[in-house]
């Protein structure tokens, strides 16, 4: 039996990268129930994407000047090129991820039919605009969002998320500004996010206009179009049981009116999806931000099946949206990283039944 050759030293420098990648990674995933999610993620996409290139070209240059005697005999005579090719990957997918599919706005738009109803109209649902820093790319979102025109407006949360030396103090009216440049004849509303907190005592001239709805209605009427729009605290999203009765009641009192309720989490659609709800809205999700094809999302943070954590769907009685959302996480400095999930709003057509 012949004996496995010993690896010249070319051989041992190109062990180095991949022995590192696998240690790196292991100690990673396995600090995971001491680390803060958002961390983990970060510390991960940081070292694959940055680190972990600069360490493949250094192995590829050092094996390439040392003695490669026996290489060929070992078959380690061309593994410098992949290693270089690796980094190249690596590098190309951060590009990618962090600074092109975040900024490929998507707008999806679906129809409804209702009864309800004697004059189409339409509502664009917003949601996670989430931004780091006001800047170019919610200056383009908000052009687009002009360019549609809707009728309606509703953002179902978490307007910033500000990522140092960002802060709700520096960006707030600079995203109030954006807002301030919309004027949707029926308004615009929005609810209470995971990131909403220190904004929640804002008064509409405060926010360029846009109303919170914290387990509140807003009854909107004109010519042929009777709305009743709720909007859910961040707690009532999360699928609480008083919160169905609160929506129970509400809806008996205007029954012939048609209902929209809004709510970050879109957890709350596992209480209300037997209830005579219209349409109901939620973000929250971000639709994963990674979606693998034939899976789906990796994660959603929310307790709702997966093939509902984006996109317009029929759930009981009701139709539900939940929006990918404008922007991305950013807790703990994350960058952007969209893969195979790019940003969204969602147009939303409200015909009459009988058109």
């Amino acid at each position: 039996m012949s004996r496995l050759p010993r690896l010249t030293p070319r051989g041992r420098a190109l062990a180095i990268a991949p022995i590192f990648f696998v240690v790196v990674n292991s100690v990673l995933v396995l600090g995971f129930t001491r680390i803060h999610f958002a961390t983990l993620v970060h510390s991960i996409y940081t070292f694959n994407t940055i680190l972990l290139p600069i360490l493949f070209v250094l192995t590829a240059l050092l094996a390439y000047y040392l003695p490669s005697a026996g290489a060929k005999r070992t078959g380690l005579k061309r593994l410098p090129l992949l290693w270089f090719g690796a980094a190249l990957a690596l590098v190309g997918t951060r590009i990618y991820a962090t600074h092109i599919e975040p900024n490929a706005l998507q707008v999806r738009e679906v129809e409804i039919r209702s009864a309800k109803i004697d004059t189409p109209f339409t509502l664009l649902h917003l949601s996670d605009i989430q931004s780091a820093a006001i800047g170019a790319y919610e200056t383009r979102v908000f052009e687009r969002i002009r360019a549609l025109d809707p009728d309606l407006i509703v953002h179902t949360g978490d307007l910033l998320q500000p990522v140092a030396p960002a802060t709700y103090h520096t960006e707030m009216p600079k995203l109030a500004a954006l807002f301030s440049t919309l004027s949707p004849r029926l308004g615009m509303y929005m609810v209470q996010g995971d990131t909403t907190g220190p904004l929640l005592h804002l008064k509409p001239e405060q926010t360029g206009g846009i109303v919170f709805l914290r387990n509140q209605e807003a009854v909107i009427e004109s010519d042929g179009i009777d709305i009743r729009l709720y909007g859910l605290t961040l707690r009532s999203s999360t699928a609480r049981t008083w919160a169905r009765h609160g929506i129970m009641e509400w809806l008996q009192e205007s029954s012939e009116s048609f209902h929209i309720v809004m709510g970050h989490r879109p957890d709350y659609i596992l209480k209300f999806n037997d209830l005579p709800i219209d349409l109901c809205l939620a973000g929250h999700t971000h639709g994963g931000q990674i979606r693998i094809p034939f899976i789906g999302p990796l994660v959603t943070f929310s307790r709702i099946p997966k093939k509902w954590a984006r996109g317009f769907h029929a759930v009981g009685n009701t139709w539900l949206n939940v929006s990918a959302g404008i922007g991305a996480e950013h807790a703990g400095g994350l960058p952007s990283i969209r893969v195979n999930c790019p940003p969204e709003m969602t147009l939303i057509h409200v015909f009459p039944a009988t058109t």
